[in-house]
C-alpha cells in the first residue's frame, strides 16, 4: 500500500482531484476518508486494502512532463460509430489510468482544433462532450496542482509546455 496520510491530495479513479481528510476504522477495517474537490458533503470510504486501486498520489513535475510528452504524440482518432466511441470513452474514464485520461483530453483538443461544431469529420453529441470534458477537467485539475498554477492558468501553460517538448 502506498503511504497515504491525512491531508494528502490524491486522484480518485472516478472523482478526480480529492483530499484525504481522515482515517477511520469500521468493523476492524481501516478506511481513508476522502472528499472530492468541490464535493464538500459526500465522504468516500476507501479501504486500506484496495487504496492503490482507487486512489493514487498526485503526479510529480517529472511525471507530468513525461505525460505531456506522451500527449504530444497522441494522434487524432475519432470512431464514427457512436456506441463504440462512447464505450471506449467510458472504459478509459473508469480505468483511472492517467494516460487514458490524457488521451481523452487530447481528443477534445483535436475536435475543436479541426473545426468544432463545423467539423465535417465527426459530430460529437452531448454525452461525448460530457465524457471528454470530464477527462479534460480531471487532468487539468491535477496538472494545476502539480505545476503550482491556478486552474485558469493551466490550460495555456500545458499548451505551451507541450509545444516545447
Amino acid at each position: 500500500m502506498t503511504d497515504f496520510k491525512v491531508n494528502d491530495s490524491v486522484i480518485h479513479c472516478r472523482e478526480g482531484l480529492s483530499k484525504i481528510f481522515a482515517i477511520n476504522t469500521i468493523n476492524e477495517c481501516n478506511y481513508f476518508l476522502v472528499r472530492a474537490k468541490g464535493n464538500h458533503g459526500e465522504t468516500i470510504y476507501v479501504p486500506f486494502s484496495s487504496a492503490n486501486d482507487i486512489i493514487r498520489p498526485i503526479m510529480t513535475k517529472k511525471e507530468a512532463d513525461e505525460l505531456l510528452k506522451y500527449m504530444k504524440n497522441i494522434k487524432k482518432e475519432f470512431n464514427t460509430n457512436t456506441k463504440q466511441r462512447r464505450d471506449e470513452y467510458k472504459r478509459k474514464l473508469l480505468s483511472g489510468d492517467v494516460k487514458e485520461i490524457a488521451y481523452l483530453s487530447r481528443q477534445i483538443y483535436f475536435y475543436f482544433k479541426i473545426g468544432g461544431e463545423n467539423n465535417t469529420e465527426i459530430k460529437l453529441g452531448p454525452v461525448d462532450f460530457d465524457m471528454l470534458n470530464y477527462a479534460h477537467n480531471m487532468l487539468m485539475d491535477e496538472l494545476a496542482l502539480t505545476y503550482d498554477k491556478t486552474r485558469d492558468e493551466i490550460e495555456s501553460f500545458v499548451a505551451r509546455r507541450i509545444a516545447k517538448l
